[in-house]
């Protein structure tokens, strides 16, 4: 390894966030690895002070820190490519200006990707934190760590989260390829398709929940609804074998109850409820619960009743 060679491209994507990016930055400038790394930070032309919190970073860090300043907003996934396409490293490091890195978190991942060539992508367990900074009792699922395929990434929920993943940089593969409305699960996608997944069980960084543009009122944002339907919708069959795709219909039509689930104890939409289980059902039939739910659209009122009394009683 060329110790003058920038090994890691720490790729910060930011927008109205000036609550948020200087706990972000100074987890990141603080890092000690034995590789030279960059930070480089695209501040989507925020109207808030996040973009003169990002410029003190700069001129204090000015052998480290890249800026990628946009004059005009260009959205989320136009911000990421463009950061991304700015990257020198072998290897990508995602961050998003709401989380935070732990200490050794670069150097345990690229330790991991240099040891495990058939991997493309390292991810880590996170901390998960409100909007004050402070640690929630309730963070994610664990899985076990060891190494993951393509087809987990469509079966595990919450398997990864961006802020937590380095990968192999292959962008030229598929960054050209991503819409304005991109998840991140698709990019996930797109890097699995280059290697395995190595799963660390340590937490390594801190992610930020209930910011962003995940939930609306308590319930998925549409948006989101939206592309994982087009996600599941939309696999290449080709990557998998017949027992696999029937598992990820069988994971499909899991998320959707667990939308119609949301939905009723949430925003009470009868007419979106009432999709959700059609649409599962369709797909295919996951138990009782399936048919609990698709008896439920008789009498929707009368379930939503009995779903926020279920609530208060666990509650007590």
């Amino acid at each position: 390894m060329n110790n003058n060679e920038i090994q890691v491209s720490v790729c910060v994507v930011t927008y109205n966030q000036e609550k948020y990016i200087a706990e972000c930055l100074g987890s990141l400038v603080t890092q000690q690895t034995n590789f030279k790394f960059e930070i480089i930070i695209g501040e989507d032309c925020s109207t808030d002070n996040t973009r003169a919190i990002v410029q003190q970073y700069v001129e204090k860090y000015p052998n480290l820190i890249v800026p990628v300043l946009h004059e005009n907003n260009v959205g989320a996934v136009e911000n990421i490519r463009q950061v991304y396409k700015k990257s020198q490293g072998k290897y990508i490091a995602h961050m998003d200006g709401d989380d935070m890195a732990l200490p050794d978190k670069l150097q345990k991942q690229f330790d991991i990707l240099e040891a495990n060539p058939d991997c493309s992508i390292c991810v880590h367990n996170m901390k998960a934190i409100d909007s004050e900074s402070r640690y929630m009792k309730k963070g994610f699922p664990i899985v076990d760590e060891k190494k993951y395929k393509l087809l987990d990434i469509y079966l595990i929920s919450f398997f990864i989260i961006h802020s937590s993943k380095m990968f192999v940089n292959k962008i030229e593969e598929y960054i050209d390829r991503l819409e304005v409305n991109t998840l991140d699960k698709e990019i996930h996608i797109e890097q699995a398709k280059q290697g395995d997944i190595y799963f660390i069980e340590e937490q390594l960084g801190a992610y930020r929940q209930f910011v962003g543009i995940t939930y609306e009122n308590n319930f998925v944002s549409s948006l989101v609804r939206e592309r994982i339907l087009f996600i599941y919708e939309n696999f290449d069959e080709n990557c998998f074998s017949d027992s696999e795709i029937e598992k990820i219909k069988e994971q499909y039509a899991t998320i959707l109850l667990s939308y119609s689930y949301l939905c009723a104890i949430t925003i009470k939409d009868k007419e979106l409820f009432e999709r959700y289980v059609v649409k599962s059902w369709g797909i295919k039939k996951v138990g009782i619960k399936s048919y609990v739910f698709k008896l439920s659209i008789l009498y929707p009122e009368l379930f939503f009743i009995l779903l926020d009394l279920r609530k208060r009683l666990r509650a007590s």
